[in-house]
């Protein structure tokens, strides 16, 4: 009995995770689209918390210890440090890996 419930708290643990970094990628893709695009005409080559200031900086930390699920961005169709495009994804412990990707 014990050795299930020791499993069904780590699977719920494990989801919360998930949640929480699917939040940060949304969070991210949001203030990329609603604050940065409109700002600069463009997305950037990288981001960060100095970059994107209007989005909560705790976004960008990694969620648990494991770095496998760590997100990466990539800037799209660049020109020197002005993109086009960009995509945002991030490897989940339950589900497949989540990807947001600009229009």
């Amino acid at each position: 009995m014990g050795g299930l419930i020791f499993l069904q708290k780590g699977n719920l643990d494990a989801s919360q995770r998930d949640r929480d970094r699917k939040t940060s990628v949304n969070a991210i893709y949001y203030g990329l689209k609603e604050a940065y695009l409109p700002a600069h005409q463009s997305y950037p080559i990288s981001i960060d918390s100095k970059t994107l200031p209007y989005v909560d900086p705790r976004s960008f930390d990694q969620v648990g210890d494991d770095p496998l699920y760590k997100m990466h961005y990539r800037g799209l169709d660049c020109e020197a440090d002005a993109c086009k495009k960009f995509e945002i994804k991030i490897r989940l412990e339950k589900e497949s890996e989540y990807k947001k990707l600009s229009d």
